[in-house]
């Protein structure tokens, strides 16, 4: 079953990618915070490559080997964030 990928995402090599954009350094560690308590209660954690305004944020389940409803899940919760 194909899973589609969530508003503001995209799917990439099997991974759900998205980049957000910030206004000051300060609001994307802000935000990488946050996703972080997210990624700590899902128990399941994205990568985040992390620039001065700009965070892109890469999702998929390792042991599934791609993405699963697990990471829509997160995804939206992500995107309730932005």
């Amino acid at each position: 079953m194909s899973i589609p990928a969530p508003l503001h995402w995209q799917l990439k090599e099997g991974k759900f990618v998205r980049l957000f954009r910030f206004e000051s350094y300060a609001k994307t560690i802000e935000f990488v915070n946050i996703v972080a308590a997210i990624a700590e209660e899902m128990d399941h954690h994205p990568d985040m490559l992390v620039g001065y305004d700009k965070v892109e944020c890469t999702i998929w389940s390792h042991s599934a080997g791609g993405v699963t409803t697990q990471c829509a899940e997160f995804c939206e919760l992500v995107n309730a964030i932005s």
